[in-house]
């Protein structure tokens, strides 16, 4: 099992092993979690590039258009997913998490939900929440870190860059895609 950290337990879930939860998938026991996920899609469709790596989809970096230094190949992301469906997340705690960030190469580390983000318009840095109460997302395919105002982001130049979560969606948008043409500017 994986150890939870407090600010994630929330009262009445159903955690076992003194504060830890078994995953949703037992093919990843073992395996390590991960505060990282790939780049999966943009505003303007999967065209980020790393979209269906596991699968032997992705891009290489030549298919990138818009310059490796303007294009998010990973993005922070410690959120996890919870029993909560996305109608009820605003009102109703989850009983029990369901998905958390893993390692891609792991048994199952294909999921979608385990290893994606996307810079969506219903895909904003933090998810409009923070990480005490991460379980009222109103998404979880978003860039989600434990540092205020933003997440990390590496680039496909391998730069790391600090994003805040105040940045004009069209610009997070515009860093997902490998081919939307438009200039960044200073983000």
């Amino acid at each position: 099992p994986t150890t939870v950290p407090a600010s994630w337990q929330i009262p009445g879930s159903q955690l076992v092993g003194g504060g830890s939860i078994p995953p949703r998938n037992p093919a990843i026991v073992g395996y390590a979690t991960s505060s990282y996920k790939t780049a999966g899609g943009s505003c303007y469709g999967d065209d980020s590039i790393m979209h269906k790596q596991w699968e032997g989809g992705g891009k290489a970096f030549r298919d990138v258009i818009d310059g490796l230094s303007n294009t998010i190949a990973v993005a922070e992301s410690t959120y996890v997913t919870s029993t909560t469906s996305a109608a009820s997340r605003r009102t109703t705690a989850p009983t029990a998490f369901n998905d958390w960030p893993i390692w891609i190469g792991a048994p199952g580390g294909g999921n979608d939900e385990t290893v994606r983000t996307n810079g969506r318009t219903n895909s904003p840095i933090n998810a409009t929440v923070n990480f005490s109460t991460m379980y009222f997302a109103n998404n979880d395919d978003n860039a989600f870190s434990y540092h205020t105002g933003g997440a990390q982001f590496t680039l496909c130049d391998g730069s790391v860059r600090f994003v805040s979560e105040n940045v004009a969606i069209e610009i997070l948008c515009n860093l997902y895609s490998v081919r939307d043409g438009n200039t960044i500017g200073e983000f």
